[in-house]
C-alpha cells in the first residue's frame, strides 16, 4: 500500500503559526506569550505538527531549538500558506465591510495619487459608500465640527486644533510661469503682484506676511475662488503665487530670488470628528490613508 494515502490531507495552521513564531522569535517562550497560549499548548502544537508531517522539525543545540533540513524546508513554504492564509480572509472581511465615510479633501489634495488610493479603498470594500467633498480648509474645519464630514485631509490651521492627526509637512514656494517681465519686477524690487485665492486662504496671509516681514511691497494683482483658476493667471504671467509643492503643474516653476523671503513649511493631516471615530470602516480608511501618505 502506497504510505502517501496514510499522510493527512491538511496541515494544521495554528500548529505552523506557532512553528514560524517561534522560530522567528527564537524562542517558544516568546512565542507563547504572543500568541496568548500556554508554553505546554505551544509544545502539543509542535508535537502535532511532527505527526502530521511525519519529520523531525526541531532539534536540541545545546540550551537552544535549531531547524532539521525537513524543519528548513517546512519553514520556507509555511511562511507563504499562512500568508495566502491571512490575505483571503482580510480580503472576505473587507468585502463584508460595509458603512458610509463622509470624507473632505482640501483643493491642493483633489488631483493625482490621492483619488487613486481611494479608488483603490472603494475597491477592496465594495459595500462602502462614499461622499466626498472638495472644499477650502477652514470650510473643511466647519463641517467636520458640524458633523457634516466624518473627516478631512487639510492643511494645519493656527491655532492648532484637537482631533488633527499630522501626515507630513511639505515645502511652500514662490511660484510662477517663465516671462521676463515676471523676472524684472522681482529683481527691480518693486510692487510684487500677487495670484492667490480669495480670503480665508492659509497661503495667501503666508505670503503677505512674509513680504511684509521683509519690506517689500506687494498688491493683490489677480484673485480667484479655486486652485484651478489659479493656474491659468500664473501662466498667462499676471503675477506670482505662493502655493505648497504638492500637484504642482509642470509648466509651473520656483522662483530662485534673494529678493523674495524665505518660506516654512506647511504640515498636512487629518481631522476627524470625534463622534463618528469609533466606527470600525472610518478607522480603516483612516489608517489606511495615513499608512499610504507618511
Amino acid at each position: 500500500m502506497n504510505d502517501y494515502g496514510k499522510l493527512p490531507t491538511n496541515l494544521d495552521l495554528d500548529a505552523l503559526r506557532a512553528f514560524i513564531k517561534g522560530i522567528e522569535l527564537g524562542s517558544y517562550q516568546l512565542a507563547a506569550q504572543q500568541l496568548c497560549r500556554s508554553p505546554a499548548a505551544i509544545s502539543a502544537q509542535l508535537k502535532k505538527l511532527e505527526q502530521q508531517t511525519g519529520c523531525q522539525l526541531l532539534r536540541k543545540q545545546g540550551r537552544l531549538l535549531e531547524l532539521t533540513p525537513s524543519g528548513e524546508l517546512l519553514f520556507s513554504h509555511a511562511k507563504n500558506m499562512l500568508a495566502i492564509n491571512d490575505m483571503v480572509l482580510l480580503k472576505l472581511h473587507q468585502t463584508q465591510a460595509s458603512g458610509v465615510i463622509r470624507f473632505g479633501l482640501q483643493e491642493d489634495f483633489a488631483e493625482g495619487a490621492l483619488q487613486e488610493l481611494i479608488a483603490q479603498f472603494m475597491f477592496q470594500h465594495p459595500n462602502v459608500q462614499f461622499q466626498i467633498q472638495v472644499d477650502r480648509n477652514l470650510n473643511l474645519i466647519d463641517k467636520v465640527q458640524k458633523q457634516e464630514l466624518d473627516l478631512a485631509l487639510i492643511w494645519q490651521q493656527k491655532p492648532v486644533i484637537e482631533n488633527f492627526y499630522e501626515l507630513k509637512s511639505i515645502e511652500t514656494n514662490w511660484l510662477f510661469c517663465a516671462h521676463t517681465h515676471i523676472k524684472q519686477i522681482i529683481e527691480n524690487k518693486v510692487s510684487i503682484p500677487l495670484v492667490v485665492l480669495q480670503q480665508p486662504c492659509m497661503l495667501r496671509q503666508m505670503a503677505i506676511e512674509a513680504l511684509e516681514q521683509v519690506g517689500q511691497a506687494w498688491h493683490i494683482a489677480y484673485e480667484c475662488n479655486s486652485v484651478q483658476a489659479l493656474w491659468p493667471a500664473v501662466r498667462a504671467g499676471i503675477g506670482i503665487s505662493l502655493r505648497s509643492c504638492f500637484q504642482i503643474p509642470s509648466d509651473i516653476h520656483r522662483i530662485e530670488s534673494d529678493v523674495l523671503p524665505e518660506l516654512k513649511p506647511l504640515n498636512f493631516g487629518l481631522y476627524f470628528n470625534s463622534t463618528t471615530q469609533s466606527v470600525h470602516i472610518i478607522q480603516q480608511f483612516q489608517q489606511y490613508i495615513e499608512q499610504h501618505l507618511r
